[in-house]
């Protein structure tokens, strides 16, 4: 070794020593001297890790129930990042105190917990607890970790024997959703009702739209019922926000209608206001003069009806209440169509809802932008509406067709 070199105070040796250890470097020596690359974990992360010969990663972290049970909650995303942010979410839930233990959880326990969300609407909580009282004697015993496709696929064919197909759609609607949102909260890692080889779908129902020969029949029979037919088709109100409607909510002048609340009949509630169905169902919808003029005669007679009737009538300012002011079932405006429909003299059935049906028809066999009908009916998306008329768009593509040879032989 060579004599030892100063530099002010300090040696070479001392030089090498105080040199950065970065990758790559080689000191003077020749001894490759490297450090590792480490990512840093985040504070109440967990553990993550790469499942071997998968593209997914597993997280894993402790916590603490407010009963004091402790366990760990295990999270899978395609990359760490995702992990990252479902263990995040499931470290909130703790802090908000609605954390359980999901992976002791049986089928039963998962289920009752879930479809209770305060969130939804109540006839949306109703649906779902009829639904998984249909499953739960086939499969609630079984851990929800441990479901697998088969489990389902004898629930679907026991539910076959005894209920109608559409009740069995039904009951794999709240299944698919409950077994969605379990993977969101990273109790299962994928849902088994995606495995499944055949799932049970909603049959096509025809829809049934009334002609315009049809609707002036029924909108020529004079009685207390023509304004709201009238108003149905007219605007393509679902059958509760028309009952919902108060006229606190109705500009005559301008010709609309705010939609903002909904009337609905919940079993073991009676009759509540509910928000909209969706956000864009939240809406102004403009009334055709004659709907306008409709409204005007209808509202006359409402007010000499309430006075005749003075301290009985127990008035909610509602458009179409019932005889007493209050809000009037669904029911009754079921029945009283279909009076209406055989006076009219029309023999099929035709349901209230089919209404809504003829009033898009309308708008779009005359040229209305679906757009704009789509915004009318209060769909979330133009797509809904598109997929729902798709029988019409051949008959609507000819008479563009036609419009166009006009345009062009004018020319």
């Amino acid at each position: 070794m060579g004599p030892r070199q100063t530099f002010g105070d300090l040696t070479t040796t001392a030089l090498r020593v105080c040199k950065p250890l970065v990758r790559g470097y080689t000191p003077h020596n020749g001894t490759a001297e490297r450090t590792t690359h480490m990512s840093r974990r985040l504070n109440h992360e967990g553990t993550i890790t790469k499942k071997n010969g998968r593209d997914l990663y597993q997280g894993q972290i402790r916590v603490t129930l407010d009963d004091g049970t402790r366990g760990r909650r295990t999270a899978y995303a395609k990359t760490r990042k995702g992990v990252q942010q479902k263990l995040r979410a499931i470290r909130l839930q703790q802090e908000q105190g609605i954390l359980t233990l999901a992976r002791d959880e049986s089928m039963r326990e998962y289920l009752l917990r879930w479809y209770k969300n305060p969130d939804l609407r109540p006839n949306t909580i109703h649906s779902r607890y009829i639904n998984i009282n249909r499953i739960l004697p086939h499969i609630g015993g079984i851990k929800l970790k441990d479901l697998k496709a088969n489990h389902i696929k004898d629930v679907y064919e026991r539910l076959s024997e005894r209920l109608s197909h559409n009740s069995v759609v039904q009951a794999h609607g709240v299944l698919r959703k409950a077994l969605k949102d379990a993977v969101k909260e990273g109790a299962i890692s994928k849902s088994p009702i995606d495995r499944l080889v055949y799932a049970p779908t909603p049959k096509a129902r025809e829809m049934d739209c009334l002609t315009e020969e049809e609707i002036s029949r029924l909108l020529g029979i004079d009685d207390e019922w023509q304004p709201f037919w009238s108003f149905q088709i007219g605007t393509g109100l679902r059958l509760g926000e028309a009952l919902g409607l108060s006229w606190d909510n109705v500009d005559m002048d301008r010709r609309r209608v705010m939609v903002r609340r909904s009337l609905q009949a919940v079993k073991g509630q009676g009759l509540l206001y509910q928000p909209p169905k969706t956000i864009k169902s939240r809406r102004t919808v403009v009334l055709p003069i004659p709907v306008v003029d409709g409204l005007s005669a209808h509202r006359s007679r409402q007010a000499e009806q309430r006075l005749q009737l003075g301290p009985d009538w127990e008035g909610e300012n509602l458009v179409f209440p019932n005889e007493w002011g209050k809000p009037m079932h669904p029911t009754r405006v079921n029945r009283a169509l279909n009076r209406s429909i055989k006076a009219a003299g029309i023999t099929r059935h035709i349901r209230v809802h089919d209404l809504r049906h003829t009033a898009a028809s309308l708008a779009l066999r005359n040229g209305i932008h679906p757009k704009v009908v789509q915004e009318m009916l209060g769909h979330s998306t133009i797509a809904i509406t598109l997929d729902i008329y798709s029988h019409l768009m051949p008959t609507m593509q000819e008479e563009a067709a036609d419009k166009m040879g006009e345009f062009l032989r004018a020319g």
